[in-house]
């Protein structure tokens, strides 16, 4: 087992994609459920306490999922952000370096 985890910019595009494409899963397969649920509620016109019950249940799942979905973007952006700026100070490092060495190669 490693001891330690280097996180390249690299390593965080590619969670970005990993997390974005299951988001869109995720949607996918609530939203799938949630018109399910609507087909289901409609065409037997459930009432009472178990219509109310059901209606509430796929109320709170589409919520849910809108605030994961605001998280994950979040997220995905968030790293998106970090591999730009880690991109960014390492262009800088390099410059500094290069700066204060004078550009001598070593051999």
């Amino acid at each position: 087992m490693p001891s330690s985890t280097v996180v390249t910019p690299e390593l965080l595009r590619a969670s970005k994609q990993k997390i974005e494409a299951r988001l869109q899963e995720a949607a996918a397969i609530a939203n799938q459920y949630l018109s399910g649920h609507e087909n289901i509620v409609s065409a037997t016109g459930w009432a009472g306490q178990a219509g109310s019950t059901s209606l509430n249940t796929a109320g709170q799942i589409a919520h849910d999922l809108q605030q994961i979905m605001t998280g994950g973007n979040r997220l995905a952006h968030g790293l998106g952000q970090t591999a730009t700026l880690m991109e960014h100070h390492e262009a800088d490092s390099a410059h500094s370096l290069n700066g204060v060495f004078g550009g001598v190669q070593s051999t």
